[in-house]
């Protein structure tokens, strides 16, 4: 998350910096985005992006995590719903940018799904609404929402990127991750989901 001193900028400076970052991580994988791109984009220097972010994982996971408040916020009032409802409308959300402006984003969003990404999502959204209400259940429950929100989370990359690259139609990324969620459903969770 950004420092203070990233908050005490103006707001039109605040977006000045995030459109910048936003188009170097549509543009670039995240091993390929850099910092020094990202201040050059904002004719800032590098040091002034490390002023307000510790390093490119930072600003990286802060712009994750603005990507998709909307939807996290729209979506916390179906907090109550059946588990699965929620991971399918985040895989909604994600689909319906197919030919807009922020389909790259989403295809990099993807693409960078590595193990520590998939955990860092997969925790916050154990610790979220989106899951189901964490007051409610035990440890052992709350680690196997944690497993199944990784799971969830590769499942969603996978078809979504297959329909992005044109290997899959919209129906056959959906019935992929119909099926995955199925498999979750009667395997893992016994049928209880």
């Amino acid at each position: 998350m950004p420092n203070s001193q990233f908050f005490n900028l103006p707001s039109e400076k605040q977006k000045v910096i995030l459109d910048c970052a936003f188009r170097e991580f549509s543009e670039n994988t995240f091993d390929k985005a850099s910092i020094f791109s990202i201040a050059q984009k904002c004719n800032i220097s590098r040091s002034s992006i490390y002023c307000y972010f510790k390093d490119k994982d930072d600003i990286y996971k802060y712009l994750v995590y603005c990507f998709m408040k909307p939807q996290i916020d729209t979506m916390e009032s179906y907090k109550e719903r059946p588990l699965f409802f929620l991971p399918k409308n985040l895989f909604e959300y994600l689909l319906s940018f197919y030919g807009t402006d922020k389909q790259n984003f989403v295809e990099k969003l993807l693409k960078n799904m590595n193990p520590e990404n998939i955990h860092y999502i997969a925790h916050e959204l154990k610790h979220s609404p989106l899951v189901v209400n964490e007051n409610n259940i035990d440890n052992k429950t709350k680690y196997d929402l944690y497993i199944v929100s990784a799971i969830i989370i590769g499942n969603i990359s996978i078809a979504i990127s297959c329909y992005f690259e044109g290997k899959f139609t919209k129906q056959q990324a959906q019935e992929y991750f119909d099926r995955a969620l199925e498999i979750l459903k009667e395997g893992a969770l016994g049928g209880k989901g």
